[in-house]
């Protein structure tokens, strides 16, 4: 799809006579209370030759108030559209029409409760300039809460040195949109948002640049990303947000031969019918599910011989959606291998994910969970009825065990469930008897034996 850079409209006379190297291009709904910092943190760039194009997607708040008074304040900058009618569009509908509204050789996608720091411009334009080969530039966000304090960790990551780059984006977004600067010739090449994704359209767009083109970096944080509340992803519902994003990996499948390049490689090829099987089982499709984990081992029958590949893929990050209530996916994977898998195969893959402490950790939690919500006393099939049958260790049960017991026994004793506490009181002590050093576990079992 071609994208054709706006033609001045009728009132905006010079100051449009030169056009911007960089068009800086706002989605934005009802995000009045953080537009002013995310602008005045755009206007403040070392960098100057830009423009502000914002697309509003039919706000309710006093977003239109506030862009007014800076569009006035800064007519050579800021011009701000909306979808007809003041309709609400999406996110990909309204970034579409504010690149369509843009005129800058580079775009700069930001969203309207994001900030930046001054040099990201000045430091993205110059290595774009430098090497015309590079279709986007990325680099890390600092996370900042709602109030603008800075959180812990950081967003991104450098993919763009690893050998499979598109491997690599399958299985998670690295690109923080916040932070990315496109040439404009490279959106002409892979094309515009997809208007048909609900979420995930930067995912999905990031996807078909790395696929054709050289994608840089810059290692250090150049933007703020908003951690709060009113984030799409934390206000939609998992079970929704699955749902959309199972919508995704069909809609990427339909378009990859279209795409082509690295999205046709056996292992790319293979991990979308990974990332399709995971996200089928957590919504519990699994019919669904073990022939698209099946079709991995046919599209790339290396897998078998690639252990340590198949155990990274497995420990990989999991949604908030996969809980556990579901049964562990990795053990779920094991026993729905193809029949072509061999014992040794099973049996390394096994092996590798009881050492994973992620692993025991989900039994922990998962014991816990049905221990403290259930009116019963937990049984060993409640926690570990999903283990494949006979090579999990005996042993491994009881460290789960060690940890889930204590826990039980601790919370049941504030509840005043005596019957309960001394249950796991005497389960905590049999397992464990160092806890028999410990006054208050003596206490505890003393208080509940005796009434």
């Amino acid at each position: 799809m071609g994208i054709d850079a706006r033609q001045p409209s009728e009132g905006e006379g010079d100051a449009m006579a030169s056009l911007p190297t960089v068009s800086v291009f706002i989605p934005t709904y009802n995000r009045a209370h953080y537009l002013p910092q995310c602008l005045d943190s755009i206007l403040a760039q070392t960098y100057q030759d830009f423009e502000i194009v914002i697309v509003d997607d039919g706000s309710s708040d006093n977003s239109l108030e506030i862009l007014m008074d800076y569009q006035r304040r800064f007519p050579d900058k800021i011009y701000y559209y909306w979808h007809p009618g003041h309709a609400n569009k999406g996110v990909a509908a309204t970034s579409n029409l504010a690149i369509l509204k843009s005129r800058g050789k580079y775009l700069a996608w930001t969203g309207s409760d994001d900030m930046w720091y001054p040099e990201k411009l000045e430091l993205q334009v110059a290595q774009l300039e430098h090497d015309p080969r590079l279709g986007v530039v990325y680099s890390y966000a600092d996370f900042i809460d709602g109030n603008g304090r800075k959180l812990p960790g950081r967003a991104g990551r450098d993919i763009t040195s690893d050998p499979n780059p598109v491997g690599q984006l399958l299985q998670y977004c690295h690109l923080p949109a916040m932070t990315t600067v496109i040439r404009r010739d490279c959106l002409e090449d892979v094309g515009l948002c997809d208007e048909t994704l609900q979420i995930c359209e930067d995912w999905d767009l990031w996807i078909r640049v790395f696929s054709r083109w050289t994608v840089g970096f810059i290692d250090r944080s150049l933007a703020q990303y908003r951690i709060h509340t009113n984030n799409l992803s934390k206000r939609t519902d998992p079970s929704i947000h699955l749902n959309r994003i199972l919508a995704f990996y069909y809609r990427l499948e339909q378009k990859q031969l279209d795409i082509g390049g690295p999205l046709l490689q056996p292992r790319n090829q293979a991990l979308l019918d990974l990332q399709l099987a995971f996200h089928l089982f957590c919504a519990d499709k699994q019919e669904e599910a073990i022939a698209r984990l099946h079709l991995a081992f046919q599209h790339d029958p290396s897998l078998y011989d690639d252990v340590a590949f198949f155990d990274r893929w497995l420990n990989n990050w999991k949604p908030d959606f996969y809980t556990p209530e579901h049964n562990h996916f990795s053990f779920w994977v094991i026993t729905h291998l193809p029949p072509t898998a061999t014992p040794g195969f099973r049996s390394q893959l096994l092996e590798l994910q009881l050492q994973n402490p992620d692993t025991q950790n989900f039994f922990v939690r998962r014991g816990i969970q049905r221990g403290l919500t259930q009116s019963g006393l937990i049984d060993l099939s409640q926690i570990f009825g999903d283990c494949p049958d006979g090579p999990v260790p005996h042993s491994w049960k009881v460290d789960v065990l060690k940890k889930v017991y204590p826990t039980l026994m601790f919370e049941h004793y504030k509840k005043r469930d005596l019957h309960k506490t001394r249950y796991y009181w005497w389960q905590t002590i049999q397992l464990d008897q160092t806890w028999l050093r410990n006054r208050g576990v003596w206490a505890i079992g003393l208080r509940s034996f005796l009434g």
